[in-house]
């Protein structure tokens, strides 16, 4: 109580200078995935590589513009800091584990056709060098990249605006940034997926995005984020790679067509407030993601 206290009194007030940066930086970094993803493309063409070894391929040139922005804003230490450890993140963080674990098993046991679900031993699996790729590609592309852009820079950029030495600049950062995440997915429009499966997604993602955030908040170390992002991703996609051959496109078109992935967003928002209570928020100030400091 009185380390939060103390950490609401040195609160700063918020310039139109500081929003300007900070919104170059948050559109920078958009537009650096934007960039990578386009020269990932062009290498992949000429080399012909396709499927998921190509999205692993844009996901390291993706890596590689995140890591110069991270030295330039001089927080590279965000790939670096412990925080207030892993595996205790990793129990915070312990239903989004549960939630994959369930995904997968689902997806492989779990048969919907007519009306009822029935338990069915899965038939005809396939695991070969695509599968491989497609879990390298999603810990690369989704777990490191989209973490360090939206949990490494885009969270930290914004905690420094609203007050990174604040419970209201902290929590604040936490919602913008969790919503931001979700509306990036609108991009998977560009891929050919249709708005049934994508709405859903940009909605449940945001209170993923949320919970993702209210995770890294509390406990300042970036790989546990990483690892709980690419292992839910893994559960979702890899199935229906094993199963029925299917790319990144089908998989997110067969997935979040359900209606019920609106639910999401109030689990997972809920849980981050959940999280944020009010006896866990002196630990959001016990590390420090600045070089300088």
């Amino acid at each position: 109580m009185e380390e939060t206290m103390i950490q609401e009194k040195g609160s700063t007030p918020v310039t139109a200078g500081a929003v300007f940066r900070t919104a170059g930086i948050v559109i920078g970094s958009a537009a650096s995935f934007l960039v990578s993803s386009l020269i990932g493309g062009i290498i992949c063409q000429k080399a012909g590589i396709s499927g998921y070894a190509a999205q692993f391929t844009t996901g390291l040139v993706s890596l590689a513009f995140y890591i110069v922005i991270l030295i330039l804003l001089k927080k590279k230490c965000v790939l670096t800091t412990k925080g207030n450890g892993f595996f205790g993140g990793l129990l915070t963080g312990l239903f989004m584990v549960y939630s994959s674990v369930v995904a997968l098993a689902s997806e492989l046991f779990v048969s919907t056709e007519g009306k009822t679900a029935k338990i069915v031993m899965p038939s005809e699996l396939h695991f070969g060098s695509e599968q491989v790729w497609c879990i390298l590609a999603l810990f690369v592309a989704a777990g490191i990249c989209e973490e360090l852009l939206f949990r490494g820079i885009i969270f930290n950029v914004l905690r420094d605006l609203f007050g990174r030495s604040t419970v209201k600049g902290t929590v604040t950062a936490v919602f913008v940034s969790g919503i931001l995440f979700g509306l990036y997915h609108f991009l998977n429009l560009t891929a050919g997926i249709g708005l049934d499966a994508v709405l859903p997604q940009v909605v449940s993602t945001a209170g993923l995005g949320i919970f993702l955030c209210a995770v890294y908040a509390r406990w300042g170390n970036i790989w546990i984020t990483v690892f709980l992002h690419a292992l839910m991703d893994i559960c979702v996609v890899l199935p229906g790679s094993m199963k029925n051959n299917e790319n990144i496109v089908e998989s997110i078109s067969s997935n979040m067509s359900d209606p019920r992935k609106y639910i999401g967003f109030f689990i997972y928002a809920a849980l981050a407030i959940y999280l944020l209570r009010k006896d866990k928020r002196p630990q959001m100030f016990t590390y420090s993601v600045s070089d300088d400091q």
